[in-house]
């Protein structure tokens, strides 16, 4: 079975690139992680996913990401 990549959203105005670095390392385990910067947004592009989390890394992560930024 062919793993799927995700892409996750995170718009500059709200999301820094920082946080998003951060979160990046701590996940470093489960899966990798590639940042696309554009003008208004940083993409993550996940890949390789741990077969046990492919179902919970988008929202996990997304969560985690929105965690730091509240204590950042």
């Amino acid at each position: 079975m062919e793993r799927k990549n995700i892409v996750i959203n995170f718009n500059k105005n709200f999301y820094t690139v920082e946080v998003i670095k951060k979160a990046i390392q701590d996940y470093k385990g489960i899966a990798n992680f590639n940042i696309i910067s554009s003008k208004k947004e940083n993409k993550v592009e996940i890949k390789n996913i741990d077969p046990e989390s492919e179902g919970i890394i988008k929202q996990e992560f997304c969560n985690y990401v929105l965690g730091l930024m509240k204590n950042a």
